[in-house]
């Protein structure tokens, strides 16, 4: 039985690696039995795993693999999310006590003014949303993904991107693993990474026009200067953003936050080398996006009782855009817009307690719209993939 004399071999091995003096002592006290073990059990007499090893062999023991690793990224979780709820309970402390300088009965009657526009407002937000799905769905070509499921992932997003903080990438690398299963996981990293930069280039000129239009109402103050400045970051980093997925060296990082694989760099590569660094559609589609941003400030201006216009409405748009960059790392940047409100309330011809309404607004319908985008994504279930 060729089977039963090569596991007494191995077994005789054994012993005597184990027991190199008393080896065939061993052996006539204790004869092999000539029937085949079963596999998992032959596998472990040959490999020799012993729940005890023999005396004076514990230092050929190899050690157990340390979990350092994984208790240090336990710790890193443990204090960014420590540091995430100081930042937004300092936030949340800031707007309370904004709101009780200006006066919490002023406040509350300029934000009831705007109780019957709020369906308009919902409208633009809406449409907001569908002008990012659009550029997502122009992304995905050639494969074309159903509207309601665009629709759906753009909604399911929506309270990653607008209250966690920073909340840009996080709701990308959400998006991307959505569409991983209607276009493979790296098409979706690429298609994260282009939606990001386009994020930042679409809001780059809107920020140029809410600097002039600032420069036009106070001149050079400080806050047209940061605007302006905002404007030239957002161009650098979404060209950053760009440019760098399509080198070599970065695909490696951002399969691994987008796609959950690092070995997908060489897929992902030709996943983004099959459009250009800025796609003309999918950036329209967003720049499209951020124009009824504007359109939502300059409502906003005109049911507080503020002078609105195209100016007014840009400039509103450049402090909502700056207060959410200073703010980016606290949870929906709760009082980073409400502080930037109130300092510019003088340039927008506002009152404190009208500047701070307006941002309270804002903070409101975010939060309904993340709330509609939670509860979508526990009731609507997702379609399955074109096969």
């Amino acid at each position: 039985m060729p089977m039963a004399r090569a596991l007494r071999e191995a077994a005789h091995r054994r012993v005597r690696t184990l027991h190199p003096q008393g080896a065939g002592t061993l052996l006539a006290a204790h004869p092999l039995p000539m029937a085949p073990l079963p596999p998992a059990r032959a596998a472990e007499e040959c490999a020799g795993s012993d729940s005890s090893p023999a005396p004076g062999d514990e230092a050929r023991v190899p050690a157990a693999p340390p979990a350092a690793p994984d208790a240090l990224a336990t710790r890193r979780a443990r204090r960014k999310a420590l540091l995430h709820a100081a930042l937004g309970g300092l936030g949340l402390a800031a707007l309370v006590a904004l709101i009780r300088h200006v006066g919490a009965a002023e406040m509350l009657a300029a934000v009831t003014r705007a109780a019957p526009f709020v369906p308009f407002l919902i409208a633009l937000e809406a449409a907001r949303v569908g002008c990012e799905a659009l550029a997502t769905g122009l992304l995905c070509a050639p494969r074309r993904l159903p509207a309601a499921e665009l629709l759906r992932i753009h909604v399911v997003t929506y309270p990653v991107i607008t209250l966690m903080p920073a909340g840009r990438p996080a709701g990308e690398a959400v998006k991307a693993a959505l569409l991983s299963p209607h276009v493979g996981a790296p098409r979706a990293a690429a298609i994260a990474t282009a939606n990001q930069s386009l994020a930042l280039l679409s809001s780059a000129p809107l920020s140029l026009l809410a600097a002039i239009a600032l420069f036009r109402l106070g001149g050079a103050s400080p806050l047209a200067l940061g605007v302006l400045a905002h404007a030239a970051l957002l161009v650098a980093s979404g060209l950053g953003v760009a440019f760098a997925a399509r080198q070599r060296a970065a695909s490696a990082w951002i399969t691994r936050r987008f796609a959950r694989a690092g070995q997908l760099a060489i897929a992902f590569q030709e996943a983004v080398h099959e459009r250009p660094p800025v796609p003309a559609w999918p950036f329209a589609a967003c720049l499209a996006g951020r124009a009824l941003q504007a359109v939502q400030y300059g409502v906003l201006l005109a049911v507080v009782g503020a002078e609105s216009g195209p100016l007014r409405a840009l400039a509103a748009y450049g402090v909502g855009a700056a207060g959410t960059a200073a703010g980016d790392l606290i949870p929906g940047q709760i009082g980073a817009t409400d502080g930037a409100f109130t300092l510019a309330a003088s340039l927008l011809g506002l009152t404190a307690s009208s500047a701070v309404a307006i941002s309270l607004l804002v903070h409101l319908l975010q939060a309904a719209f993340a709330l509609a985008g939670i509860t979508v994504a526990l009731v609507w279930r997702r379609s399955p993939p074109a096969p």
